[in-house]
């Protein structure tokens, strides 16, 4: 294994052998699908071994139980519906309180247009981050009410706003809340509540982001009331779903598939200027164009205090509109990484500098001097780093700290900060995500909940685990055809995670070098002893420390992998993303 580079990171982690199906069981779905063998790998790791289930997976067809007939209704929809048409019989102002992520600004933007196409009588709000706070505030009701609303629908947030709604009712206005997150011990006491999470709801797609929730209360609608078709919003629905990380499995599957399509023939030209800026085109998007390219451009406005810019984007009505908020959400997104970088840096130097860090069980850290809109990545980067939960605090003046927290699978992070709910003003989130405001002079008693708990159900800190890959994949058998084999199992997320694969003994073929300050970016070939093979380019994101240790090596025994297109000047190519190497 290459050793360490000198500022004390962490081990880099090892790479496990990939599991290997019966023999027999893999050659003969291959056969009889007529596909390379580390697709039927693939499918049988997903339980699937035969050629109609096979089919049936790759065109993302619904099973009997997941169409939409079969499923039972969304609890609170009739009530939505009913409360809805009668603000519009009735030319009811109607505003839609959306979230500032990119889950919140994609339903916002769906329920927003649909309902105009609907003929209501509407408006809508996302809070900043800085002024407001997170979720539904007194201020943002306040806000809200000084459009002459009436009633307020909520996208993404609202499930544990009790107080805040019932302040609702004292301005005047009802409140139907749409949300996705775990509810609180008691709910609060809106009009309707549609959250496939709450008590007593019998959908069963838990998994549905807060677009998601949006977009089924925009088809119920549009079953009584005609003027538009919920079909057009898809490409937002995807956009949202695949930033917040929920199940791509089940009803969600193909519900994320048909909006990734969508885009391809998009009406929206905020959507196609952010395709354009990806470089590929619409019907050629996968699941990273969209996670590492699309929505980090969404975010960058929320993180940084100025959410209505990406939501003016999405309704831009032409090109011109369009481009010109782009312009704008390029200019902060790039402040943005700087920010996040420096956030970054501080985290790595106060863990790897304080070994009682290094060695707990989860990562909890803060600072007086770290922006609040970047901790969520901080978090995500340091859970990647260091192979632990982590929780990411920025303090303000009054010594109270908002803070995010990301996790792997073995600790569910609303679970525990359900723990000790005494040390928050305010919080709430999922099994991967959460946020929270932490009360002034709670960190230590915090941080030592959160350790025990780790060190609980995670056992104590061991360092990274090994990269599990997913399938052997000979660099020789890399073709477009492979790949086109590979875009089947698209789209990629939790529960239908992106593969990673495996290759042995492959020859550096140039020298290794870093790019972009931090990336390793060299080319590889397999060592067969006879002729030249195909040679391909490989990037590891945030492994240019190793470039040094690569000089002198003609080969590598083994690297954790994943093929993709790289798009540059109107050419492409197959590149390898390495994730691990030794």
């Amino acid at each position: 294994m290459i050793a360490a580079f000198p500022s004390q990171p962490p081990a880099l982690p090892g790479i496990a052998a990939p599991p290997l199906p019966k023999e027999e069981l893999r050659r003969e779905l291959a056969e009889a699908i007529k596909a390379p063998l580390f697709v039927a790998d693939l499918l049988l790791q997903r339980g699937i071994a035969d050629k109609e289930s096979a089919r049936a997976f790759f065109l993302a067809q619904p099973s009997e139980a997941e169409r939409p007939e079969a499923i039972p209704a969304l609890l609170g929809l009739d009530q939505a519906v009913a409360r809805l048409r009668q603000a519009r019989d009735e030319n009811q102002k109607v505003v839609v309180h959306g979230d500032y992520d990119v889950d919140g600004v994609t339903g916002t933007a769906l329920l927003y247009q649909g309902l105009l196409d609907l003929g209501f009588d509407c408006g809508w709000f996302i809070p900043n981050r800085f002024e407001e706070g997170y979720g539904i505030t007194p201020g943002s009701l306040d806000k809200i009410k000084a459009q002459d609303a009436a009633l307020v629908i909520s996208v993404d947030t609202g499930i544990v706003a009790c107080d805040e709604i019932a302040y609702a009712s004292t301005l005047g206005m009802e409140v139907i809340v749409t949300d996705h997150h775990q509810a609180g011990v008691s709910l609060p006491p809106a009009l309707a509540i549609i959250n496939p999470n709450q008590p007593g709801c019998p959908h069963p797609n838990k998994g549905l982001s807060g677009v998601g929730v949006a977009h089924a209360l925009l088809c119920a609608l549009c079953e009584c009331l005609p003027g538009c078709d919920p079909d057009d919003y898809l490409d937002l629905v995807a956009l949202g779903s695949l930033a917040d990380n929920v199940p791509v499995a089940g009803a969600n599957r193909p519900l994320i598939r048909r909006g990734l399509r969508r885009m391809a023939v998009t009406k929206s030209p905020g959507i196609r200027a952010l395709i354009q800026k990806t470089g590929v085109s619409g019907d050629a998007l996968t699941t990273s164009d969209i996670l590492f390219r699309v929505t980090p451009l969404l975010n960058a406005m929320g993180r940084m205090g100025s959410p209505e810019i990406s939501l003016r984007l999405l309704l831009s009505r032409d090109a011109v509109e369009a481009d010109k908020h782009l312009a704008t959400i390029l200019e902060v997104n790039l402040k943005r990484r700087q920010t996040d970088q420096a956030v970054t840096e501080a985290a790595y130097r106060l863990i790897d500098g304080d070994p009682d860090l290094r060695n707990a069980a989860c990562l909890v850290v803060g600072d007086a001097a770290w922006h609040e809109g970047v901790i969520g990545i901080v978090a995500a980067r340091l859970v990647e780093r260091y192979g632990r939960p982590a929780f990411v605090l920025a303090y303000d003046a009054d010594g109270k700290a908002k803070g995010s927290a990301r996790t792997l699978p073995g600790f569910h992070l609303h679970k525990a900060l359900g723990c000790v709910p005494e040390l928050f003003e305010k919080w709430g989130g999922h099994y991967y995500a959460c946020g929270f405001t932490l009360k002034a002079g709670c960190y230590p008693a915090f941080r030592s909940a959160m350790e025990k708990l780790a060190e609980k159900h995670l056992g104590e800190a061991t360092g990274p685990s090994p990269v599990q890959t997913a399938a052997w994949l000979d660099l020789s058998d890399l073709d477009e055809e492979s790949m086109l084999w590979l875009r089947r199992f698209e789209p990629f997320g939790p529960q239908n995670e992106s593969p990673i694969f495996c290759a042995e003994d492959l020859e550096l073929v140039d020298v290794p070098r870093v790019v972009g300050e931090k990336h390793l970016k060299f080319m590889v070939a397999k060592k067969d002893g006879v002729g030249i093979s195909p040679t391909y380019d490989a990037i590891a994101f945030n492994m240019g420390h190793l470039a040094a240790a690569l000089q002198d090596k003609p080969s590598l025994k083994r690297i954790a992998f994943y093929p993709e297109w790289n798009h540059f000047r109107g050419r492409r190519k197959i590149q390898l993303r390495v994730v691990a190497l030794e």
